[in-house]
């Protein structure tokens, strides 16, 4: 059975920065989703996040082709009136992961894939780190750079 995972926006940031401490990891788990069976998510919400901040890191043509990237391997969840309206009434402490965990509700993906350790810990969708995923599922381990 294929996995599907949703990408929280840290770990896109991880992946498309490489001074970040969770790059490796980050980039291992885009080649999962790209040569693998595993179905990819993201929620639109991250994608603006991560626009916005490869802006301030790089510039805007290297963060429109990252985004552009991005949408070629993932599946993108709208966020739209439900998933806003699930999100403010859920229990997470911040609207945005709310509305992250209501995007992988929504189409039942396996895990969400996330650096924060408080986030979505009342999901009914498992958070595990992008390394926790890798030393799993994989068969390749962190590579030290």
């Amino acid at each position: 059975m294929n996995k599907k995972i949703l990408l929280d926006t840290n770990i896109l940031l991880d992946a498309a920065m490489g001074e970040r401490p969770g790059w490796a990891a980050a980039t291992l788990l885009i080649d999962e989703v790209a040569f693998s069976e595993v179905e990819g998510y993201v929620a639109a919400l991250s994608l603006k996040d991560v626009y916005y901040v490869l802006t301030k890191y790089a510039d805007e043509v290297a963060a429109r082709q990252f985004i552009g990237a991005l949408m070629e391997l993932f599946e993108v969840v709208a966020v739209d009136s439900a998933i806003c309206r699930s999100a403010l009434e859920s229990d997470e402490k911040d609207f945005e992961d709310g509305l992250v965990r209501a995007c992988a509700e929504t189409v039942s993906v396996d895990f969400i894939i996330s650096r924060d350790e408080r986030a979505f810990a009342r999901s009914s969708i498992k958070r595990l780190s992008a390394q926790e995923y890798v030393d799993l599922f994989c068969d390749c381990r962190e590579i030290e750079f």
